[in-house]
């Protein structure tokens, strides 16, 4: 099925819903398909043996992927396309299928091989607009039987909880509970692992553990129990590795080195790896072998893009064990924390019927306002006063209150430009939110003169946020042309789209210059992460969940989120799920009202 918008095509196939998303390059269908197969097998080879293919003639070309949202210099570029595809002669993608391989837990909870397979039944051919669409195809694969199997067929025990010494007494309730229930649990503190497991630092020592806990005991589970000793004085990372030293029980970090292409150059900005667990829970990886993250064995774990440090490439990812990590930060925080899990149990489903309740707490993240630029030359006209007028307007046709700014031409005086930025005070958004469409003009203060000398000032972070990198604030008296920058944003849920008009009349109420920019875009990010919608094929949180769970909705832009009152209100009522996303830290958490 091919869909004609906005001068591009979009290739969809029935049934199927993945796509190949590679910003910039064709978006175009994808099947994925995961074979399981036994634990440890060796030598895999897969053969492809392509059917029946016929060409497609198109005539615009295939949309590119979109990027994700980004912080750019230019406010948001929606679409991106990258022209040596898009001028290539050869068909995109270049193979029809791809594959990785890994080691890890089915939805059985049973030890496997994951073969995955994404195939791609439509190329594209850009400079011949043409589709390459496969009907049918043989797959054949191919593999040795594993030399034996690790894992004993009883098991002795089903969790293992891995913490320092100095935990065991405040854990043994939790254990004590545990077995009772019918889950077999045993403690191993940190100091025993230490010494009884070589490893190139403390956490592949515990990690050794894990494989051999579940070689020898088969476990299902682990809980690792420690956190960063002391948020003031504490140094969370040791090394490029590791964070052990300040830990009661010691992070891996990775060495991701996140280059974005915006909203500044790689050499400016990265994000030089993070902690994840995930690496205590992939033991294995293809053909039963140990997974250390470390293939090259050069002592830099999960190294990607870091300057002068090779890429750890093929790493598994698949987690082997079911783990999980209570970051207690002392012995009290073990014990509160023990005992809420066992009054949890204890207590049955039909006496939680919060438990099927979601609820999600947001705002706007980040002052995303395009560069209106709106130039209004002054050359011709009398000195005298004028009125800047800006209204902006949502899609549904729903007009805000008019801004107005009164300036004064005069070529006989030096300019005096003031930055302007107050629509907290618009009386639209006094009874709170949702509210109208706002439009805010910033470049320029009422009383302000454009006289014979040229003015430019850029205002800081703390006085426009963001204006860093869209340039939104910036002010401009040039040649005798202003530039009229400002905000337009629609305060409701999702309110993502607004169009702004601004006109100048002269003291006689005539219009002396208009101008319109239609369809900027200013997102929520909080709330599109946490919704009900999808954006650009990726839904919020609240998408993804089931039909029957209540979902309880706390936004700055539907009034229901305008402080801790109402966060705490609606935990204290309960649920089985929460989800904030907005700026923290181990100490805060907050985000922004619209705009």
């Amino acid at each position: 099925k091919l869909i004609k918008e906005n001068n591009a095509i979009e290739v969809h196939l029935e049934g199927v819903e993945s796509y190949l998303l590679s910003p910039g390059k064709p978006m175009l269908p994808m099947i994925i398909k995961n074979i399981e197969l036994p634990f440890g097998v060796k030598n895999i080879k897969i053969s492809f043996k392509p059917g029946e293919i016929y060409n497609m003639p198109i005539d615009s070309k295939v949309a590119p992927t979109p990027l994700a949202l980004p912080l750019s210099y230019d406010g948001i570029i929606p679409y991106y396309k990258d022209e040596m595809v898009y001028r290539s002669n050869k068909p995109y993608p270049a193979e029809w299928y791809q594959y990785r391989i890994g080691c890890g837990l089915n939805k059985n909870n049973e030890h496997v091989t994951f073969v995955s397979l994404h195939i791609f039944p439509v190329r594209y051919v850009p400079s011949k607009d043409m589709l390459e669409v496969l009907e049918n195809a043989d797959i054949t694969i191919i593999y040795d039987q594993p030399d034996y199997n690790p894992f004993p067929e009883t098991s002795q025990y089903d969790l293992v909880i891995i913490a320092p010494q100095v935990f065991s007494q405040a854990l043994q309730p939790l254990i004590d509970h545990k077995n009772n229930m019918g889950v077999k649990t045993i403690l191993k503190t940190t100091e025993e692992i230490y010494q009884e497991y070589q490893g190139r630092d403390k956490p592949e020592q515990i990690k050794y553990f894990i494989k051999d806990a579940l070689e020898q005991w088969v476990i299902k589970y682990v809980l690792l129990v420690g956190g960063l000793k002391s948020m003031i004085y504490s140094k969370p990372r040791d090394d490029a590795n590791q964070g052990s030293r300040d830990w009661y029980l010691p992070v891996r970090y990775t060495n991701l080195y996140d280059s974005p292409r915006f909203p500044l150059s790689e050499e400016t900005i990265h994000d030089p790896g993070i902690i994840s667990d995930l690496y205590y829970a992939d033991i294995y990886r293809e053909g039963g072998e140990f997974e250390s993250w470390d293939h090259n064995n050069d002592g830099i774990f999960a190294a990607w893009g870091k300057p002068g440090v090779e890429n750890d490439t093929g790493l598994d990812f698949y987690p082997d064990v079911a783990l999980g990590r209570l970051a207690c930060r002392s012995v009290d925080e073990v014990k509160t924390v023990v005992n809420k899990i066992i009054r949890y149990e204890s207590t049955s489903l039909s006496d939680k019927p919060w438990f099927k309740k979601m609820i999600v707490v947001s705002g706007d993240g980040f002052l995303d306002q395009q560069d209106l630029n709106i130039k209004w030359d002054t050359n011709g006209l009398p000195d005298g006063e004028y009125t800047i007028y800006a209204q902006s307007i949502n899609p549904e046709g729903e007009k805000g209150p008019i801004d107005v700014i009164h300036v004064t031409l005069d070529k006989t005086k030096p300019t005096n430009l003031t930055f302007n930025h107050d629509d907290h005070l618009n009386p639209a958004l006094q009874n709170g939110y949702p509210a109208i469409p706002i439009a805010e003009i910033v470049s320029v203060s009422n009383g302000n003169t454009l006289g014979n000398t040229d003015y430019q000032y850029t205002p800081s972070e703390r006085e426009a946020y963001c204006n860093e990198f869209y340039h939104w604030a910036n002010i401009s008296y040039i040649g005798g042309v202003l530039t009229i920058r400002g905000k337009s944003y629609d305060p409701r849920p999702y309110g993502n789209v607004t169009s702004i008009h601004v006109w100048v009349n002269n003291s006689n109420g005539e219009t002396v210059f208009s101008d319109w920019r239609n369809n900027t875009e200013m997102y929520y990010e909080g709330e599109w992460t946490t919704g009900e919608k999808a954006l650009y094929n990726r839904g919020g949180a609240l998408y993804y969940m089931p039909d029957d769970f209540e979902k309880e909705i706390l936004w700055t832009s539907n009034g229901k989120f305008k402080g801790q009152d109402d966060v705490i209100n609606a935990i204290d009522q309960g649920s089985g799920f929460l989800f904030f996303s907005g700026h923290g830290s181990p100490n805060v958490w907050a985000d922004h009202y619209p705009g």
